[in-house]
């Protein structure tokens, strides 16, 4: 992966991390969602993915419960330390992995109406 490339997807999956912790709604929430899922699909595991996947499954099972979607203090801290993670392994992942998890991702969405 290039490392223009890398900056880019890092600075994507952060931005939505931020973007879910500070305002979080069904959007922001299925963008990072959608994000992690790319990156399982590709072939990432571990530790942080599993943190990730983790704390966002909490997150839904709230948001199932109240209506809202709410991002508690410890998770924040848990999608930071995830996503800092997962940005650090990044680059090991090949861009044609990448690209295509995402466009299985986005087929899969738009069959379920996501």
């Amino acid at each position: 992966m290039t490392t223009e490339t890398y900056q880019r997807l890092a600075l994507q999956l952060r931005m939505a991390g931020e973007a879910l912790i500070t305002h979080p709604t069904p959007d922001t929430y299925n963008q990072v969602s959608k994000m992690f899922s790319t990156l399982v699909r590709a072939g990432m595991a571990g530790e942080a993915i599993d943190l990730a996947n983790d704390t966002l499954s909490d997150i839904c099972d709230r948001y199932e419960e109240i209506g809202a979607i709410q991002v508690l203090d410890y998770e924040a801290e848990h999608l930071r330390l995830a996503i800092a993670s997962v940005d650090d392994r990044l680059p090991l992942v090949p861009v044609n992995r990448i690209n295509l998890a995402v466009r299985e991702i986005e087929v899969f969405c738009a069959s379920v109406g996501a």
